[in-house]
C-alpha cells in the first residue's frame, strides 16, 4: 500500500509473452548405461547424487562407499570394466538431464564448427561467421542449449540462447608472444577447453591450440572492444538469430529423431503466471514533494529540483588539469556558471551556491601526474568549514588500453579522499563536443550526490528495515575478487555508507553488516528485518558467518537474501509478441523455478515504447531465500521484495538514464572496481560515507 496521490493508470497493453524454452518429449523412459568408479577415456564424471539409483545398485552401504563422490559413464550400454545398470529416466531426473545433453552434444558434434568439450554443464555450439572474420581472427556465432526437466512444464525442456559473437585468433598459442596467464579459453580440434584444463594430447600439439579472444587479449592486440549500444534493439537481434538457429537445426527431422520436439515451439507464458510490480513503484520524489517517473523530467525539465539539497553550508570547486588544458577548464566552468542548452546553471541544478576557486592545480607530466598533484595538495590551504570538490580533467579516456595510465586515475581519487575531498572526473576530450550538455546533466547529478545531496528518492512508505547490497568486481591479473560492502540503504533508497574488502574476508563482511545494523539502530530503535541483495548465490558458509554475527548481537530478525545476477540475463529472455519491439512491459515478472524469477526492468511503461536512447535491457534474474523460509510462502511479501529490486534500480545517481540493475548491486561493483588500485588496504573514513566513485 503506497500513498500515491497523483497516480494515473493508463491502459495496460495485453501481452503475449513467450520465453526461449522449447519443451520436448522424453526420447526413452528406461535405458541401460555403463558405470564405473574410475575415470576412463571418454567417460564423464557425474555426482553420485545425480545418479543415486546406479550408485545404490553398484555398492553396498559401507564407510568406504560414502567417500565416493562421483561415478563415470560414457552413456553406452556396455563398456569393458564397467557395470551395466538400467535407469528409469523419469525418476532419475538429474541423470536424465545429462543424458539428454549428451544426445544433443553428439548430434551437433559433426554439425557445429566448435563445441564445448564439457557437455555435462551445457551444450555450447559455435558456427563460423566468415563475413565477420578479420586478418587476425575468425568469428563465430555462439549458442547454448541447457537441458532442464519439468521446471516450467511437466516434461523435459531446452533453454536455447544466443550468446553473441566470439572470436578465435588465427595464431596458435605456440606462435604468440603473450603470457599464458592471459588465456582463458582455447580451441583444439574444434573443441572448446579452459586453457588450464586442455587435454594432455593438446600439450604436444600447441601449434594447433588457438586462443579465444577475451577483452584483455583484445587490448594486447589492439582489437577494438565493442561497447554496448543502448539504441540497438537487442530483442530483435536476439530473437532473429534464435529463430534462424531453431529453423535450421532444431525443427528438422535429423534432430527430431534424437530429441522429439514435434509440435513444440517457444514456451508460451500462461496469463496466470504473468505478474507485475505494484502500480506506481517506478515513481520518484523530487523537491517540493513533486513526483515523476523520469529523473530527467523531474529534476531538469519540470524544474522540481532535488529532493534534498547538499547539507554543506560552504562548497568550493577547483580543477586539476594538465597545463595545456587550462582553456578547457575555463570552458567547463563557463558552462557551470551560465548553463549550456538544456543543462541549467550548476547552482540552479544543485539549488546551492558553489564557489569556483581560482586556486587550481595544474601538472606538467601528462604521463604521470600523480607526484605533482600530491605535492600541490600537500601545500594547498584548505578551510575545515568548507566542503571541497575537485574536477579532474583526465587526459586519459575510458578507451585507453594502458593499465598504468588508468591506475593514475584511481590513485588520484585516493589521494583526494585523504584530504576529505570528493571528486568528479571528466574526459577532457568531451568538453568541446556539441553534445556535452548531455554529459553535463549527468555530471551535475553526480556532483549533487557527492556533496551528500539527494537528487531524488523512492516514493514509498518508510519501513523499519535495512537493505544491504553486496557486489563484486574481479580486476585483471588478480586472483582475488574484491567486494564492495556493506552498501547500506534505508528502504526508500537513501545511501547510508559502505566499506570495501577482499572476497575471502568473510569476517569483515559479517562485521561490516553488524556495524551497519548498529548504526541504523541508533536512529531507528526497531528493525523488523534485514534484506541483503547479493551478487551471487550466497554459500552456506557465507550465510552462517552472517547469522552468527546477528546471533551475537542478540538480534532475532528474519534475514532475506535476494540474489541478483550482476549482468542482465542472456540465457532466459522473455519476448512480447504483441509488441513490435518485442520488449515486455516494465515491471513484468514471471517465476522460472523454485523461488527464482525473471524481472523485466526497462522504460516501456503502459502502452508506450521505450525511446532508443533509453535502451532495451534484457530481464534480470532473481533468487530469493530466507532464514525463515515460511515467509516466502507469502506471495505479497515476494512481490514486495521484487518491487524493492525494481525501485532500487531507479536510484542510480550517475545518470538520468534508467538502469536495469539496482544500486544495491551496481554501486558496490563500481567501488570494488576502483578499490584494488588504491595503495592502502582500507578506505579513508570520509570515503565510506561519500559517493566519490560515481
Amino acid at each position: 500500500s503506497f500513498p500515491f496521490v497523483k497516480l494515473i493508470i493508463f491502459n495496460m497493453p495485453e501481452q503475449n509473452l513467450v520465453i526461449n524454452i522449447i519443451p520436448f518429449e522424453a526420447p526413452v523412459i528406461e535405458k541401460t548405461f555403463a558405470f564405473t568408479l574410475e575415470k576412463k577415456e571418454g567417460f564423464k564424471p557425474i555426482s553420485k547424487w545425480e545418479c543415486l539409483y546406479a550408485y545404490k545398485n553398484l555398492f553396498e552401504e559401507s564407510d568406504q562407499d560414502k567417500q565416493i563422490q562421483h561415478l563415470y559413464t560414457d552413456f553406452s550400454e556396455n563398456a569393458e570394466g564397467a557395470e551395466s545398470i538400467e535407469v528409469n529416466l523419469t525418476k532419475s531426473i538429474k541423470f536424465a538431464k545429462h543424458y539428454y545433453a549428451w544426445l544433443i552434444y553428439n548430434h551437433f558434434k559433426a554439425i557445429a564448427d566448435i563445441t564445448d568439450a564439457n557437455f555435462i554443464r551445457d551444450v555450447e555450439l559455435w558456427f563460423a561467421a566468415p563475413d565477420l572474420d578479420t586478418e587476425l581472427y575468425k568469428a563465430y556465432k555462439t549458442f547454448t542449449i541447457k537441458v532442464q526437466v519439468a521446471v516450467n512444464t511437466d516434461i523435459p525442456e531446452m533453454i536455447i540462447s544466443y550468446d553473441g559473437i566470439s572470436s578465435v585468433h588465427n595464431q596458435s598459442v605456440l606462435e604468440m608472444n603473450v603470457p599464458t596467464n592471459k588465456y582463458t579459453w582455447v580451441v583444439y580440434k574444434n573443441s572448446l577447453y579452459h586453457y588450464e584444463n586442455k587435454p594432455e594430447e593438446a600439450e604436444y600439439n600447441l601449434d594447433k591450440v588457438f586462443p579465444v579472444l577475451n577483452n584483455e587479449l583484445k587490448y594486447i592486440f589492439n582489437i577494438p572492444v565493442k561497447t554496448s549500444n543502448p539504441g540497438i534493439n537487442k530483442y530483435k537481434t536476439y530473437k532473429s538469430e534464435l529463430d534462424n538457429f531453431i529453423t535450421t537445426y532444431i525443427k528438422v527431422d535429423t534432430f527430431r529423431a534424437v530429441i522429439p520436439v514435434n509440435g513444440y515451439d517457444y514456451l508460451k507464458v500462461d496469463k496466470i503466471k504473468i505478474k507485475n510490480t505494484t502500480p506506481g513503484s517506478n515513481l520518484l520524489q523530487f523537491g517540493q514533494k513533486k513526483t515523476d517517473i523520469s529523473p530527467y523530467n523531474g529534476l531538469i525539465a519540470s524544474k522540481h529540483g532535488p529532493y534534498a539539497n547538499s547539507p554543506h553550508t560552504h562548497v568550493t570547486m577547483f580543477v586539476i588539469c594538465h597545463e595545456s588544458h587550462k582553456d578547457k577548464a575555463n570552458t567547463l566552468f563557463k558552462y557551470f556558471r551560465d548553463g549550456y542548452k538544456n543543462f541549467p546553471k550548476l547552482n540552479v541544478l544543485l539549488n546551492k551556491p558553489i564557489s569556483i576557486s581560482k586556486d587550481n592545480i595544474t601538472f606538467k607530466n601528462i604521463d604521470n601526474p600523480l607526484p605533482e598533484i600530491k605535492e600541490a595538495l600537500s601545500i594547498k590551504e584548505l578551510d575545515s568549514n568548507v566542503q571541497y570538490i575537485a574536477i579532474y580533467l583526465s587526459p586519459v579516456s575510458k578507451q585507453e588500453i594502458d593499465p598504468v595510465k588508468h591506475r593514475f586515475y584511481y590513485q588520484i581519487k585516493e589521494v583526494l579522499l585523504k584530504y576529505e575531498i570528493t571528486s568528479q572526473v571528466i574526459d577532457v576530450t568531451k568538453i568541446d563536443k556539441p553534445d556535452i550538455n548531455l554529459s553535463l546533466v549527468n555530471i551535475g547529478i553526480a556532483i549533487l550526490a557527492k556533496l551528500n545531496g539527494v537528487p531524488w528518492r523512492l516514493h514509498r512508505v518508510l519501513r523499519e528495515e535495512l537493505v544491504i547490497g553486496v557486489g563484486a568486481f574481479k580486476p585483471a591479473n588478480s586472483t582475488c575478487r574484491y567486494v564492495g560492502s556493506a552498501f547500506c540503504f534505508s528502504n526508500n533508497g537513501q545511501f547510508k555508507g559502505f566499506e570495501c574488502y577482499a572476497q575471502n574476508d568473510l569476517q569483515k563482511l559479517a562485521a561490516s553488516i553488524s556495524k551497519a545494523i548498529v548504526g541504523y539502530r541508533k536512529q531507528h530503535t526497531e528493525i523488523s528485518r534485514l534484506i541483503i541483495h547479493f551478487y551471487k548465490a550466497m554459500s552456506k558458509r557465507e550465510f552462517e558467518v552472517i547469522a552468527n554475527e546477528l546471533k551475537e548481537m542478540e538480534l532475532d530478525i528474519p534475514v532475506i537474501i535476494v540474489t541478483i545476477n550482476k549482468t542482465e540475463s542472456k540465457d532466459l529472455v522473455i519476448f512480447d509478441l504483441n509488441c513490435p519491439d518485442l520488449i515486455p512491459v516494465s515491471g513484468t515478472f514471471i517465476k522460472t523455478g523454485f523461488n527464482q524469477y525473471l524481472l523485466c526492468n526497462n522504460t516501456r511503461y503502459e502502452a508506450s515504447l521505450p525511446k532508443p536512447s533509453e535502451g532495451y535491457p534484457f530481464p534480470i534474474k532473481l533468487k530469493i531465500s530466507s532464514s525463515h523460509p515460511q515467509l516466502l510462502d507469502n506471495p505479497e511479501l515476494v512481490k514486495e521484495l521484487i518491487d524493492q529490486v525494481y525501485q532500487f534500480s531507479r536510484m542510480y545517481w550517475k545518470s538520468v538514464r534508467q538502469q536495469n540493475l539496482p544500486v544495491t548491486i551496481k554501486y558496490p561493483e563500481m567501488a570494488a572496481e576502483i578499490f584494488p588500485h588504491f595503495d592502502k588496504p582500507h578506505l579513508e573514513e570520509f570515503g565510506k560515507n561519500n559517493l566519490w566513485f560515481l
